[in-house]
């Protein structure tokens, strides 16, 4: 993923609802408990925390 990627997915998370959001939190990382909770500020923060780490852990395995 790179940033316009990024900014791409900040920008629809944004759009979506509280209940959306969370439904899309929860069926996309399973592995990450609790990441559709809290408020809708502080899970988009969390989802585009998540990414950039993968993203970052990705260009130093390379």
């Amino acid at each position: 993923m790179e940033m316009a990627e990024l900014l791409k997915l900040e920008d629809n998370l944004t759009a979506m609802g509280a209940n959306e959001l969370y439904t899309y939190a929860t069926e996309k990382y399973p592995e990450v408990p609790n990441m559709g909770l809290g408020k809708k500020k502080l899970v988009v923060r969390r989802i585009l925390n998540h990414e950039r780490n993968k993203m970052n852990e990705e260009e130093t395995a390379e």
